[in-house]
Formats: C-alpha cells, sequence, structure tokens
C-alpha cells in the first residue's frame, strides 16, 4: 500500500492538541504500526482466498470437490457406445466365460436356432474344456473371450452359459480392444459382472437377456431377444407376456407398485447376488441417476434381504432414480432348497420394507430372470418408469444399436 493512495486524514482540535503531547517518533511508530496492521490484515485475507482457491483446485483434481450425487440425480454423462446391429449373415461368436455346459448337445439346438433366423456362427476353442466348476481355466476363457472381439467377422459374443467365474475375467478382460470394436453381448446370471464391467469401463450398450441355449426357450423370450439385437430403433413399452392359463400364472404379480411416482435414467442392473460380488471393487454398479433393474435365482427372502441392505448402506438404492425389480425364481421361503426359517418374512414383504420409503418409484414383478420367459433389457440407454394406482409402465426410449 502506497501513501500517496491514500486520502487526507480530517483530525480533530482535541486529536491535534493530544497529539503535540507525544515524542515525534512515537507519533510517526504508530501511524507505521496502524499502515502495516493493515497491510497485514489485507495480505492474510488475500493469502487466505488464494489458500482457499488452491485447495479448491486441488480438490477438484482429486476429486473431492464433488459432493456425492443427489437422490436421482446423474453424475457426469458418460459417453455411450453402441454396436450395429445384428443383421442375416451375420456371425456370432460363442464363447463360455463361466462354467461349462451340463450337457454337450445342448450347443446343438442353439446352431439350428441361429442357422433358422440367419446367423452364423463361431465356437471359441476351450468352450468344452472343463476345470472345476469352470469351462476352463481362467487363461484359457479368458483367451477365447479376447479372440472373439478381435475377430472382425464375429459381430457379437454370446456366452454360452452363467454359472460361476465370470468375475474371475474381469482383470484380464482387453477393456481397449473392446471399446474400439463395439459388438452385442448379451447375457445374465453370473454373466451380469461382465456386463456391468465392460460398460462402465467402455461405454458399451451391454445386454441383460438369454444366452445360447436360452434365447429361444419360448416365443416371449425369442421375440424380444430379436427386437432387441436385430433392430435399430427404440424398444418402447415393454409388455408383459400374454398368461394363457389365468388361473396359474407363472412368476410374481405382474408389475406391483411398491412405490408410486416417475422416474427417467440410463439403465443398470442385473443379478443381486453378481451385483454385491462386485461391491468394493473397481468394477462396482454405479446406480447415481439410473433405473436399477435387479432379480436373482435361489435365494431365500433374508438373503434378498442382505443384500439389498448392503446395496443400502452403500447408497445405491437412495441414489438411483427408480428401481424395477424382475422374477426372483426360487426366492420364497425354503424355496432355495439350502434353508427353511418357519418365521422367515415373504419376499414381498422383504420387497415393501426395504424399497417402499426410497422416496423413488419402485415396480416389482417385470418379466426378466431366470425365468424362461424373459425380456432383453440393454444397460446404458435411457429409460422411463411411471407408477401410479392405475399403471405400472416401463420405456426404453432411446435405441440400443446401431
Amino acid at each position: 500500500m502506497e501513501l500517496s493512495q491514500n486520502p487526507p486524514i480530517s483530525v480533530s482540535e482535541s486529536a491535534v492538541s493530544n497529539s503535540r503531547s507525544l515524542p515525534r517518533r512515537d507519533m510517526l511508530a504508530g501511524i507505521v504500526t496502524a499502515l502495516m496492521v493493515g497491510i497485514k490484515g489485507k495480505t492474510e485475507a488475500q493469502a487466505k482466498s488464494t489458500d482457499k482457491n488452491d485447495n479448491s483446485e486441488r480438490d477438484k483434481e482429486n476429486g473431492q470437490a464433488d459432493r456425492a450425487p443427489e437422490k436421482g440425480k446423474a453424475p457426469a454423462e458418460q459417453k455411450i457406445v453402441k454396436a450395429k446391429h445384428l443383421s442375416k449373415g451375420d456371425t456370432i461368436g460363442i464363447v463360455a466365460p463361466a462354467s461349462q455346459l451340463e450337457n454337450e448337445t445342448e450347443i446343438e439346438y442353439t446352431y439350428q436356432w441361429l442357422k433358422k433366423i440367419g446367423l452364423k456362427y463361431k465356437v471359441g476353442k476351450h468352450v468344452f474344456d472343463s476345470y472345476s466348476d469352470f469351462a476352463g481355466s481362467d487363461d484359457s476363457r479368458l483367451a477365447d473371450f479376447n479372440a472373439m472381439w478381435a475377430d472382425p467377422e464375429v459381430k457379437a459374443v454370446m456366452p454360452m452359459r452363467g454359472g460361476n467365474g465370470a468375475a474371475r475375467l474381469l482383470t484380464g478382460i482387453d477393456y481397449d480392444l473392446i471399446a474400439k470394436n463395439p459388438k452385442i453381448i448379451v447375457g445374465y446370471s453370473d454373466i451380469t459382472s461382465l456386463l456391468i464391467a465392460i460398460h462402465q469401463k467402455t461405454g458399451l450398450v451391454t445386454f441383460h437377456g438369454p444366452m445360447m441355449g436360452g434365447f429361444f426357450e419360448g416365443s416371449y423370450t425369442y421375440h424380444n431377444y430379436l427386437k432387441a439385437v436385430m433392430n435399430n430403433k427404440p424398444i418402447g413399452f415393454v409388455t408383459d407376456k400374454e398368461e394363457k392359463e389365468l388361473w396359474n400364472p407363472e412368476g410374481p404379480p405382474t408389475r406391483y407398485v411398491i412405490a408410486k411416482g416417475k422416474a427417467r435414467g440410463r439403465l443398470t442392473g442385473g443379478c443381486m447376488t453378481l451385483i454385491r460380488q462386485l461391491m468394493g471393487t473397481p468394477y462396482e454398479i454405479e446406480t447415481a441417476g439410473k433405473i436399477l433393474f435387479l432379480e436373482d435365482l435361489d435365494a431365500e427372502p433374508h438373503e434378498i434381504d442382505r443384500m439389498l441392505y448392503q446395496l443400502h448402506l452403500a447408497g445405491k438404492l437412495e441414489s438411483a432414480a427408480g428401481i424395477i425389480i424382475g422374477e426372483c425364481t426360487n426366492c420364497g421361503p425354503g424355496g432355495s432348497g439350502r434353508n427353511y426359517f418357519p418365521l422367515n418374512f415373504s419376499l414381498d414383504r422383504i420387497l415393501e420394507q426395504r424399497l417402499s420409503g426410497l422416496g423413488i418409484p419402485v415396480i416389482y414383478g417385470l418379466r426378466f430372470g431366470h425365468s424362461k420367459e424373459k425380456c432383453t433389457i440393454p444397460i446404458g440407454v435411457m429409460a422411463s418408469i411411471e407408477a401410479t394406482d392405475n399403471v405400472a409402465r416401463f420405456k426404453i426410449e432411446e435405441s440400443a444399436t446401431l
């Protein structure tokens, strides 16, 4: 601060009189001290402001300045990558990233159905290997998987089945290769880990749906599968299977509304058991602002509650825009065949208790999961749900392929 910049100081007569009694040196020292205090005060304020800005910049670089996403609010938009839809004459690459086939003749049915819809196929070198309960060693299964993404002739990768072992491949998958060569991949159950990891690492739209031996198990499954992978238009409203026998319908009550509301966001989800397996890993599911869909198999209601509560503790449920629960096959009390607790709550009651108070719409009973009849759901595309007293709508608004 320069003295010449300060305005003239007006001093009263009494102040002048008192100042005359002070030694000149003390008076000057007082003026200098006052000026230095002012300078110091301004300097410290500037320094604090600078430090605050520096800390803010460092926090932004370290990701610390970002607050946790608000409920139902999506984080920064991820770049979405889409593969070309399948057309007659395209080649499917069949791989076995998890367990081996229980009956090897099952693959013959798949060959016939692929030919029926005009598709060709290639089979991985190690598809019929066996190692513990896996379809070969980790290295051999991984080699087949990466090879199909590198093969320019292959337009879609078709896992043979789920079971166990897919998550063991996650650290060895060539995600850069996948990003550069987008292809369709469809699966569920144990393949959930591959679908989530690939989508989150590359932005590629992956598909939760039937695999090699299951896409032709029922008319509802078959037509929804073709609509998802052999078409480049939005799937639109997802309808339920028309029950031929109204007295004994398959699965849970159709579209039971657990919590009312409307929501819109990108789709993510899969089998709860596998989603829980990825928690605390670099492949942990990202749910903020998304429509989360969940299903499972052979899990007692108390096990479903355990998995949902873990997702709740991790903030995965509250941060979602909306939730859809599909079929949880053999998940009633004693349904797994492993445990039976006489006082075990029903699955419906568990879902009500855990999901009704989230402040977001929740629908239970859509046809996807481990049953024969299932729709195919693309992970990564925009969708919406509407849950009221009269309707429970699920619409896939964006095309999943090119």
